[in-house]
C-alpha cells in the first residue's frame, strides 16, 4: 500500500493527470463526437469519414519529419539556444506545410483511387487539416520539452471544444455532413493555435541557422521514421479495410477503435511525461528506480483496460445501437491487443532518450508496420474488421519482447562496468 501511494503521488503522476485533463476532455468530447457522427452518417460514410481522417493524419506525421521529438531533446539541454532552435524548426516546418498543401491539391484529383467513395473536396479540406495538426505538433513539442503541460492540455481542449460546439450546430440545422465536420475540424485547430501559441508566433523570425538543423535533424531521423511507422500502424487498417472490404467495415472498426480513445490518450498523456524524464536522466541508476516506479502505474492501467474489456457489449450497444453490434468483438481484440504497446512505454523512450538508439527503435517500427501491412492483406479479405486487431496485437507483443530484451541487455552492460 506504502509503496502504490509512492507512486501516485510521484511527479510523473501528477505531470500526467495535468496532461490527461486535456487529453480527458479531448477523449470525452471526441466519443461525443464519434456517436454523433457515426449514428448520423451510418457505417458506410463514417467508414469514408474515417479513412479521409487516417490519410491527413499519415501525411501530417510525415511532414513532422522528428523536430517536435528533437526540440523535447534539445531545449531542455540547450536552454540558451532556445530561440534558434525554435526559429530554425519553425522555418522548416513552414516548408513542409508548403509541400503538403501541393500533394493534398495532387491528392484531390486521384481521390477515386485513394479514398474510393471520398470527393475531390473533402480531401483538400484534409490537406489543410494536415497543415494545422503538424504546426499544432510543433507547438506541443514546445510545451512537452519546457514542462508546460497545462499549456499543453488547453490546446486540446481548444481544439476539441470549439469542434464539437461546430459539430451540435451543424447537427441542428441538419447539415451534419463529412465535408461539414472536417470542416469544423479546421476551424478548431486554428483557433487551439491561436488561443494557445498565438504571442509565441509573433516572436518567432524565420532565422535558419544550419548548425542548429544539422543537431536537430541527426537526433531527429531516426525520430521521423520511427513516428511515421507508428502512425501508420494506427491508421493504414482503416485505408486498407475501405480498400479491401468497402466503407461499412471500415466503418464498424473506425467506430470500435474511437472507443479505445480513451486508452489512446492516456498512453498519448503518459508518454509526453515519461519522455523529458528519460532525456534528463544523468545515470543508469537513476533510470532503474523510474522503470520500476513506471511499472506499477503502467499495471495498473492494464488492469482498467481489461476491465473495460468486460463491459464491451452495453458499451457499443449505447453508444451506437444496433447498426453497430459486430464492433463489439472488435473492441475487445483492439483494447487486449494495446495492452503490450502501454508497456512499451517502459522501453521505448528508455532506448531513445537515454541509450540514444532512435536509430534501433525506428527499425523496430518499420518492422512492425511491415509485419502489420502484410497481415492485414491477408486477413483483412476473410476476417474484415477484425484482421486489424489481431495484427496489431501480433506485432505489438512482438515489438516489446525484442525491445524488452535490449534494454535489458544495456542495462546489464552499464551494471558491469
Amino acid at each position: 500500500m506504502e509503496k502504490l501511494k509512492k507512486i501516485l503521488r510521484s511527479a510523473t503522476v501528477k505531470d500526467t493527470f495535468i496532461s490527461f485533463v486535456g487529453l480527458g476532455f479531448t477523449a470525452a468530447i471526441g466519443f461525443v463526437f464519434t456517436i454523433i457522427l457515426a449514428r448520423t452518417l451510418g457505417p458506410a460514410q463514417f467508414g469514408i469519414f474515417s479513412a479521409v481522417t487516417a490519410l491527413y493524419s499519415i501525411v501530417y506525421s510525415l511532414g513532422d519529419l522528428g523536430i517536435a521529438s528533437a526540440l523535447i531533446n534539445f531545449i531542455p539541454k540547450l536552454k540558451e539556444k532556445r530561440s534558434a532552435l525554435i526559429n530554425t524548426s519553425f522555418s522548416f516546418e513552414i516548408l513542409v506545410c508548403v509541400v503538403i498543401a501541393v500533394l493534398f491539391l495532387g491528392f484531390s484529383l486521384l481521390n477515386k483511387f485513394i479514398i474510393p467513395g471520398s470527393l475531390s473536396g473533402q480531401v483538400v479540406v484534409a490537406g489543410i487539416l494536415a497543415v494545422n495538426y503538424l504546426l499544432i505538433s510543433f507547438v506541443q513539442g514546445i510545451f512537452t520539452a519546457e514542462r508546460r503541460f497545462v499549456s499543453y492540455s488547453f490546446t486540446q481542449i481548444f481544439d476539441s471544444g470549439i469542434k464539437i460546439l461546430i459539430i451540435l450546430f451543424l447537427l441542428s440545422v441538419s447539415h451534419l455532413t463529412v465535408e461539414t465536420a472536417l470542416l469544423a475540424n479546421v476551424i478548431s485547430t486554428i483557433f487551439a493555435l491561436i488561443f494557445t501559441f498565438g504571442k509565441e508566433f509573433l516572436k518567432i523570425k524565420f532565422n535558419f541557422d544550419k548548425g542548429i538543423f544539422q543537431k536537430l535533424f541527426h537526433f531527429a531521423k531516426w525520430i521521423a521514421v520511427t513516428r511515421v511507422f507508428s502512425v501508420f500502424i494506427s491508421r493504414i487498417d482503416v485505408i486498407l479495410l475501405n480498400l479491401l472490404a468497402g466503407s461499412f467495415q471500415a466503418g464498424i472498426y473506425a467506430a470500435a477503435n474511437r472507443i479505445t480513445l480513451f486508452f489512446s490518450l492516456l498512453v498519448s498523456s503518459l508518454g509526453s511525461v515519461v519522455n523529458p524524464r528519460f532525456s534528463g536522466f544523468d545515470n543508469h541508476e537513476k533510470v532503474i528506480t523510474y522503470i520500476k516506479k513506471l511499472l506499477g502505474l503502467i499495471s495498473l492501467i492494464s488492469a482498467l483496460m481489461l476491465f473495460s474489456v468486460l463491459l464491451a457489449k452495453p458499451i457499443i450497444n449505447i453508444v451506437f445501437g444496433d447498426k453497430y453490434v459486430t464492433a463489439i468483438p472488435v473492441f475487445q481484440a483492439l483494447t487486449v491487443a494495446m495492452i503490450p504497446f502501454i508497456f512499451s512505454l517502459i522501453t521505448t523512450p528508455a532506448l531513445i532518450y537515454t541509450f540514444n538508439q532512435p536509430r534501433f527503435i525506428a527499425r523496430m517500427t518499420a518492422f512492425q508496420v511491415i509485419t502489420i501491412v502484410i497481415l492485414e492483406l491477408v486477413l483483412i479479405p476473410s476476417l474484415g474488421s477484425f484482421a486489424p486487431p489481431i495484427a496489431l496485437g501480433i506485432t505489438n507483443t512482438t515489438v516489446l519482447l525484442i525491445t524488452g530484451f535490449k534494454l535489458c541487455r544495456l542495462l546489464s552492460k552499464n551494471e558491469a562496468k
